[in-house]
């Protein structure tokens, strides 16, 4: 059998050629051998394939080209190889941001609006804080979320309800026809998908019931303004929704929230408004001092609003004496708090066998809906007498004289009716939220300091180019 020798070209037994001392040399390079290659061969850098007595040439792989079936075997392995290259690659990604949640893609490179870097080779006892700010971040974006879908629900809920029962009012009339142009073009559209219609005619058919939509919507400016009066004047007047001060009052307390929110997720990624004048004109070697020395006031500033908000509402809301400790007020907070989750509870109990009579289109208070005979019942097993003592439920309750006759199902208590009385616990929605502020601010200075954040100024690391320094050379001055 003959041996093979070391220049014999593979795939071509017994065939021998001179030996080149270049050939290793040129295959390094990327380089055509002319003696190996065929003439017709494919580009530079491409080994040649012998096989079957035939030259062919591997074609150049591509991350997302389909290889045909008569492609040759080495170029599918080639594909098999990159494949799954690029699966052990993303592996190791996820890996990577499993170990370390700051570990991210956006993290591996400065950004242009002067936000800093999260490293991953922080001090080891800076770790837990790195977790703790990714699990924070992870919930505040989650209730953030939902603070705005319910933000969005109630105003388009208001909104839409004081809207449909407007009988002649223009601001009526043009809910109505946003209404009627909104529903009709959806059905018509919806209900042209199955039929022979091209694009065209589906869209002109569309705008047609658009158009219908709005000229119609005169025509039934009376249809069911009784019906969503009833609906308003519950959610307003005898809803758990009034204890907060009705939709108005949610909706306020509520953008606020999302604003604190904001503020915080803000600070966590360090794209809050900031004045840095001093910090960009000290020195770089004092940089980072100053940015801590800053966070550190902004973070006073943030607690120190906090206290005085709560000082405030636990004077003016929840009774509190003005000179009693901060332990006292906590308690005065927690306890009036106490009282404002059993009404809420009642409430919600009395809600649930209302809500049935708003559906049919009924009055919330209509006369059948309570007597007194039942409130007193309802006051006797919804631990009143526990709450408040025996002598102040026996002035909620209906006389003997006033149990046969209607009773208005909205929860009372011994000092009144509970409409607002709740409000003043959405108010604790400032000093928490300064609080949630003030410590991410703290947050983010120990991660500055454990070295997983670097403070970067607004207009640094945007590719333009430096002014040199007086007297420093140029790139025409440097020495080669």
């Amino acid at each position: 059998m003959a041996k093979r020798s070391k220049d014999t070209p593979v795939g071509r037994p017994g065939a021998m050629t001179r030996h080149d001392p270049d050939a290793k040399r040129r295959r390094r390079e990327g380089k055509r051998d002319p003696e190996t290659t065929p003439p017709d061969g494919g580009p530079s850098g491409v080994p040649a394939i012998q096989a079957r007595g035939k030259s062919e040439v591997a074609p150049p792989l591509s991350a997302d080209a389909p290889l045909s079936a008569d492609a040759p075997p080495s170029a599918k392995a080639s594909a098999a190889s990159a494949a799954s290259a690029r699966t052990s690659s993303r592996a190791a990604r996820q890996i990577v941001a499993s170990m370390d949640p700051n570990a991210t893609e956006a993290d591996e490179a400065h950004e242009d609006d002067g936000a800093e870097t999260h490293h991953l080779d922080g001090a080891a006892w800076g770790r837990p804080f790195a977790k703790l700010d990714a699990m924070w971040t992870w919930f505040e974006t989650r209730m953030l979320f939902v603070t705005l879908i319910t933000l969005i629900t109630l105003l388009c809920t208001w909104i839409g309800l004081r809207g449909m029962q407007d009988r002649n009012s223009i601001a009526g009339i043009f809910f109505r026809a946003l209404f009627g142009m909104g529903a009709l073009g959806a059905v018509a559209r919806y209900a042209t998908k199955k039929l022979a219609l091209n694009d065209t005619q589906r869209t002109w058919v569309t705008l047609l019931a658009i158009a219908a939509g709005a000229g119609l919507a005169k025509s039934w400016a009376h249809f069911g303004n009784d019906y969503f009066q009833g609906a308003l004047d519950w959610l307003q007047q005898g809803s758990s929704i009034s204890l907060f001060g009705g939709l108005r009052g949610i909706s306020t307390r509520l953008t606020m929230l999302v604003a604190l929110i904001g503020g915080s997720l803000a600070c966590a990624s360090g794209t809050h408004i900031n004045v840095d004048v001093i910090v960009r004109f000290a020195p770089r070697n004092m940089r980072k001092i100053a940015h801590v020395v800053a966070m550190l006031g902004a973070s006073l500033v943030c607690l120190s609003a906090s206290y005085g908000f709560f000082d405030f509402i636990a004077i003016s809301g929840f009774h509190a004496a003005t000179e009693a400790p901060m332990s006292a007020k906590f308690a005065a907070v927690g306890k009036e708090l106490g009282g404002d989750f059993f009404v809420l509870r009642k409430q919600l109990s009395l809600d649930a066998g209302a809500l049935p009579f708003v559906v049919q289109g009924k009055r919330w208070n209509s006369d059948e809906r309570m007597n007194g005979r039942e409130w007193n019942e309802f006051v006797d097993e919804g631990g009143f007498v526990e709450r408040y003592g025996p002598e102040a439920t026996a002035g909620i309750k209906a006389t003997a004289a006033d149990l046969d006759k209607p009773r208005r199902p909205f929860v009372i208590v011994p000092g009144g009716s509970a409409a607002g009385s709740l409000l003043e616990g959405l108010n604790l929605v400032f000093p928490i939220g300064f609080l949630m502020l003030g410590l991410r601010l703290l947050l983010r200075v120990v991660l500055v300091l454990a070295g997983f954040l670097e403070p970067h100024l607004e207009g640094e690391g945007s590719g333009a180019e430096e002014e040199p320094e007086p007297g420093a050379p140029t790139h025409a001055e440097e020495p080669a």
